[in-house]
């Protein structure tokens, strides 16, 4: 993270939102790469305040068809300790009558699959929807630079899949969205949204965050609000005697007892923003005693925490390629046992045990449960309640909008249902069979045909399910849980904030300064000639236009 911005939802925390079954997609990423709040949307910048919102919202009701063994709480996702050997259906007619095929556009960091008239596992789930839906899948890492000249030509398909992360790069998105995309309003607002019951399912916070210019506009794809946890390598660090840290003392000590460069291994990859986080460093803005908006780089916490990752650098604990290439892939490299520590999003856990039960069982790895650096009290920053947004397109008759909403309900049918299990894994005995454990596992034709398409399609509700890895659920649950007890408290909770496009154009270079102080590139000393530079060419009056944004809404 740049330190500029909210920690908003980015790639690398995407499995977190998608729920089970969808492992293989989400590469390396870069250090570089988080958004910034969804920022960028508009030249002025603009807000949007929940408390305002609640006649465009829809009408709150929790779908019962399926009970957690674990409920979440304050925030945690629900967990489930097994896979349920009935699965319930909650969408019983296809909701496209016309049977018109529904043409979408949706990201994929995966090879593409087979298309329309080669998948059984497309007609299998089309059938359930009452139409085919032709997908323009475009590769995940270029899905950025293809949207703007999509939406500067108005081309655009019937659904849309636009990732948060996206839309902090695309200057006059709200002018884009007014012009290109149907006001949901009319259609789900209130007790609208009935038609819809796994609509209706999704969480309010969310559906706030999909308002743009007093008008709801896409279908959200709720998160765990969870940017980062600190996962380590636990039967790497077993066999030495090793315990996770509970200081940046432990974590140091950590540094020098685990890096071996003999035999290719280092403590640390990215861990950064985790250690930002633990010296008290704000996840973006905090006010200082005379009631002045300060940013998180401007803090003397942030000073601390960037000395500290500059000496694990010095000192040779952080994997060469990860001092090459801020952009490394570090999951290999923390599979392979090269890094012991790293920093990811919350869906990297399931991933990973996904990718190395079957090849490694000896395989294990935890979350440092967050500590502050002291030992004291931690804090946790507080992402965006939805990171990832399905548009309509906007001009289509009303029975059309409503198939099209039909088949977003379809795809966000919960954990536990038929549809979820379908779009996740395709049809049992052909795409996939039981494990002992009551888990699907893909069969050779699941591995071809089934990749994250429909799951793009609008989101459904957070759960923790991945229960056939021992011990896994229990543990996710219990750290969410503490993890809600200890939340920063966020300026701006239930306001969604579009940066103005010169603070947001900030955030890149005074990463790419902090990199190389990071790697001894520049000295310690640039740090604060580069907050100076911030200052000066953007950051005081983004720091302005934040504070109108608490004034506005009486904070």
């Amino acid at each position: 993270m740049t330190g500029t911005g909210s920690s908003g939802p980015n790639r690398r925390s995407f499995l977190a939102l998608v729920g089970a079954g969808t492992a293989a997609v989400a590469g390396g990423a870069s250090l570089t790469a988080c958004s910034n709040g969804g920022g960028g949307s508009t030249t002025a910048g603009h807000a949007e305040s929940t408390d305002k919102l609640t006649g465009l919202l829809p009408k709150y009701t929790a779908y019962e068809g399926v009970k957690p063994d674990l409920p979440g709480a304050g925030g945690a996702a629900p967990g489930f300790t097994k896979y349920p050997t009935q699965l319930t259906r909650a969408v019983a007619e296809a909701p496209v009558k016309s049977g018109k095929e529904v043409t979408a556009m949706t990201p994929l960091w995966a090879p593409a699959p087979p298309g329309l008239g080669s998948n059984s596992y497309y007609a299998a789930n089309n059938e359930r929807i009452g139409a085919p839906v032709r997908f323009n899948i475009v590769n995940g890492i270029d899905y950025g630079d293809k949207l703007g000249p999509l939406l500067a030509a108005g081309n655009i398909p019937e659904l849309l899949c636009i990732p948060g992360w996206n839309i902090g790069g695309l200057t006059r998105f709200g002018q884009a969205v007014d012009k290109l995309f149907e006001d949901l309003t009319p259609h789900l607002a209130g007790d609208k949204v009935s038609p819809y019951p796994m609509l209706a399912n999704l969480p309010t916070s969310a559906w706030a965050y999909a308002v743009w210019n007093n008008q709801l506009k896409a279908v959200p794809f709720p998160s765990d609000g969870i940017p980062w946890l600190l996962y380590y390598r636990k039967d790497l660090l077993d066999k030495v005697g090793a315990q996770p840290p509970k200081t940046i003392a432990e974590l140091e000590a950590l540094g020098k007892q685990l890096t071996d460069a003999k035999r290719k291994q280092w403590a640390f990859g990215s861990i950064a923003d985790e250690v930002q986080r633990a010296y008290g460093v704000p996840g973006n803005w905090r006010k200082d005693s005379s009631g002045k908006l300060i940013n998180k780089i401007e803090t003397p916490e942030f000073e601390e925490a960037v000395a500290f990752i500059r000496k694990t650098f010095q000192n040779g604990w952080v994997h060469p390629e990860v001092v090459a290439n801020a952009s490394a892939d570090q999951k290999p490299l923390f599979e392979g046992g090269q890094v012991l520590i790293r920093q990811d999003g919350t869906g990297t856990w399931g991933e990973t045990l996904q990718r190395q039960q079957a090849v490694n069982p000896s395989f294990k790895m935890d979350a440092v449960l967050p500590f502050a650096h002291d030992g004291g009290t931690p804090i946790i920053w507080s992402g965006d309640p939805a990171g990832i947004f399905t548009f309509v397109k906007k001009g289509l008759p009303a029975d059309r909008i409503a198939e099209l909403l039909g088949v977003l309900n379809y795809t966000a049918a919960p954990f536990g249902t038929e549809e979820n299990q379908l779009y996740n894994y395709g049809v049992e005995g052909k795409h996939y069979t039981r494990q002992p454990s009551g888990a699907p596992k893909l069969t050779p034709l699941g591995q071809k045909e089934i990749a994250p398409t429909y799951i793009f399609l609008g989101g459904r509700p957070l759960a923790i399910t991945t229960s056939e890895y021992p011990g896994y659920v229990e543990s996710m649950s219990a750290l969410q849980n503490a993890i809600a007890k200890v939340r920063e408290k966020n300026l701006f909770e239930g306001i969604r904030v579009e940066q103005p496009a010169k603070f947001a154009a900030l955030a890149q270079p005074f990463d790419d300064k902090l990199q190389d102080i990071y790697r001894g590139r520049r000295p310690m000393s640039d740090l604060k000639v580069a907050i100076k530079e911030w200052q000066t060419k953007g950051g005081d009056a983004g720091r302005d236009f934040y504070a109108k944004v608490l004034s506005d809404n009486g904070r």
